[in-house]
This record gives structure tokens, sequence and C-alpha cells, in this order.
């Protein structure tokens, strides 16, 4: 059977180098490290975007939480490739909280 932890960690040997790796030099060092906080930044500023779309069209409910869920994990291919759809995931399940206020659903 295979666990998640084991996916997990599977997915994050790309990233992880072990500490026998040196720098390529000191200046490599400090524009890697100056890059990674820059995309850092910009990916936090698309999570926010992505988060008030999300919030606003169920505030305006034209879907709920289910819907998007659904949305997320099964939408059409051209429109998110895998690593997209990933990412939306994870940013749905962090927040879930705040779009399971909007997106209630009514019972019938």
């Amino acid at each position: 059977m295979i666990k998640l932890k084991d996916i997990l960690n599977e997915k994050n040997e790309a990233v992880n180098i072990s500490g026998n790796v040196k720098w390529s030099n000191p200046e490599a060092k400090q524009f890697a490290v100056n890059a990674v906080s820059q995309v850092a930044k910009e990916i936090g500023k698309a999570q926010q975007r992505a988060v008030s779309v999300f919030t606003s069209d169920m505030k305006n409910n034209k879907y709920d939480n289910m819907d998007l869920s659904k949305a997320i994990s099964t939408g059409s291919l051209k429109n998110a490739s895998p690593s997209k759809r990933d990412i939306l995931s994870a940013l749905y399940y962090d927040i879930r909280d705040r779009f399971n206020k909007y997106g209630r659903r009514k019972k019938n």
C-alpha cells in the first residue's frame, strides 16, 4: 500500500539537496537566495489574487465550495496542468474554512 507520506517525500526529493553539495561561488549563492525570495513573494501575491477571485464569486453565489473543489479536481486539463491543479488543490485545503463560510450549500 502506498502511503501519502512516501508520495510527499518523493516530490520533495527533487528540491532537497544533501548538505554535501557546495555553492559554485558566493555570488551564485546570493543570487539564488534572492531569486527564490523574489519568486516566493510573487507566488504569494498570485495566491492572494486567486483566493480573492474564489471568495468574491462565492459571495456572489456563482458557485459553492463543493463546486470549486470538484472543478479543481476534475476540470478541463487544457485550462490547468496537473502541477497547477496540485497547487490549486493545496491552496483550497489551506483556506477551506474561509471557503466553507461563504459557500455553504442550502438544504433542499
